[in-house]
């Protein structure tokens, strides 16, 4: 992520990159029914806060977490609010998502390698770090945080994963760890040959770990490029993605080995990048790029408008310009033979994202980024995935019916479910037992999602620490917010 924040500093030389498309049709139109529902997040910048949060409000319902993208960290590991949380776009926000029961979870951005390493290494400075960031978390009645810290050494991982550890333990069951990682492409895709990949290579992050400490892991799968070079040779020239596909799919299917399904979000961009693309100069006949600039999908479709061409979608599944260099109207033009190309994700490029996140059963889709300049189609796109409890794929409307019927009203009697239910499951089982917690005055929540009378079929942090509490009124060890066959056996044996 601190990638497209470097190219966006540069983009803001630029205004234009900042305008809506005036209307310019480019969107392919969404399909009407989506396959299955996800849990949807958004991270809304700070450099454009006022928009984003304008732009996401009528569509809040969408959402299940809304990230405000708006701390950094000072050289001493203290945290530092870039946007003041306490200003008006902010709080508003808050208070919607209190109200939609929408979990409110500000992004933390940290990019200093070398202060990473010096701070995770050291016990106390590691302990001050956490603190900064729990005194965020309860001071401003945010459901979590938001861990994105990049291009750490790789030899700062086994900090970094105890950390992460450290973390969990401070922050307790009701707050979220939401963790945002590098994407990482597999080795056979980023050499030219197997014999190519060195043998000591070594990464920063350590995904078993990452697994066992973050509730969701939201991979960054964006700003490709010409990362992998399998897919550079496969589909040929002009080829310079955001995203391609193909490439995400890769990426999923290699974080899928030590990352479980219900954790894995795929981070999806609503942005696209311009480059200039030229002969290369060594003769080889191969061509060369370089990337110029950031910018939301309507400065490109102002340009097609002033050239008169049409935006074709590329065999990356994005949206696509191509023209002579020399007849662009922004500057600059580094070469008189260079072609102009602009790749960036609308709506239907979205719609591909977030139909492999169905493909594979993942948690769901981040968007990166809401500042009012995405495709007005979005909505459109992401109101077919959005998570509903009632919807039940694959079941008769008459068995649906009856799983999703309401207990009788003061009722204490449940059946309650004869299956293990754990952290991350979504199932009707786990709407009953958040209903029993509810009534044993064991309480999900005080309000909104999970609530009494608003129980859903999400197994959360929440659920997990009011079975926790429970499972210690009742002596139940460990009492980990594990719904297995102790606290069955118990509550059967109580007549609960």
């Amino acid at each position: 992520m601190q990638t497209i924040l470097n190219k966006i500093a540069i983009s803001f030389v630029a205004l234009a990159l900042l305008l809506p498309s005036g209307g310019f049709v480019y969107a392919q139109t969404a399909t009407t029914q989506a396959s299955s529902s996800l849990e949807i997040s958004g991270w809304i910048p700070y450099w454009r806060s006022k928009l984003g949060v304008e732009s996401i409000l009528p569509h809040l319902d969408i959402f299940t977490e809304v990230n405000p993208f708006m701390y950094t960290v000072k050289q001493d590991g203290t945290l530092y609010q870039a946007s003041s949380l306490s200003n008006d776009e902010w709080v508003l926000l808050r208070a919607r998502a209190k109200e939609s029961g929408v979990r409110f979870v500000p992004a933390v951005m940290w990019a200093n390698a070398d202060a990473m390493d010096e701070i995770f290494r050291d016990t106390e400075k590691r302990k001050a770090h956490i603190s900064s960031i729990i005194k965020e978390v309860f001071g401003n009645g945010a459901d979590g945080i938001d861990i994105d810290y990049e291009g750490k050494y790789a030899r700062t991982r086994p900090y970094f994963s105890l950390f992460l550890k450290d973390l969990k333990e401070a922050i307790g069951y009701n707050k979220w760890i939401t963790c945002t990682i590098e994407a990482r492409t597999p080795l056979d895709s980023r050499y030219s040959s197997l014999e190519s990949i060195p043998k000591d290579i070594e990464y920063a992050n350590d995904f078993t770990a990452i697994n066992q400490y973050c509730d969701s892991v939201r991979l960054m799968t964006y700003d490709q490029g010409r990362y992998d070079l399998k897919l550079n040779d496969a589909k040929g020239d002009p080829y310079v993605p955001v995203a391609d596909v193909d490439w995400v799919e890769k990426v999923v299917k290699l974080a899928l080995q030590d990352i479980k399904k219900e954790k894995l979000v795929i981070g999806v961009a609503t942005y696209g990048y311009e480059h200039d693309m030229f002969p290369a100069q060594n003769g080889s006949g191969k061509m060369q790029y370089s990337q110029l600039w950031s910018f939301n999908p309507g400065y490109a479709t102002g340009i097609a408008t002033k050239l008169g061409i049409q935006p074709v979608r590329n065999n990356a599944g994005e949206l696509f310009l191509t023209f002579p260099a020399s007849q662009s109207p922004e500057p600059p033009i580094p070469l008189p033979n260079a072609t102009r190309v602009l790749s960036w994700s609308d709506a239907e490029s979205i719609r591909q994202k977030a139909e492999l996140a169905v493909k594979y059963s993942l948690r769901g889709i981040a968007i990166f980024k809401i500042d009012g300049g995405q495709d007005p189609l979005l909505w459109d796109v992401l109101t077919n995935y959005k998570y509903t409890a009632t919807r039940v794929a694959n079941k008769t409307a008459s068995v649906a019916n009856a799983q999703t019927a309401p207990l009788p009203p003061n009722s204490q009697i449940f059946k309650m479910p004869t299956v293990d239910l754990k952290f991350g499951i979504i199932s009707e089982d786990v709407r009953i037992l958040q209903k029993f917690l509810n009534s044993k005055g064991f309480i999900v929540s005080k309000t909104g999602a999970g609530s009494l009378g608003k129980e859903t079929n999400k197994f959360g942090p929440a659920t997990q620490a009011a079975l926790a509490s429970f499972q210690k009124a009742k002596k139940i060890t460990p009492a980990a917010g594990y719904y297995g066959t102790k606290t069955r056996a118990l509550i059967k044996a109580l007549g609960l």
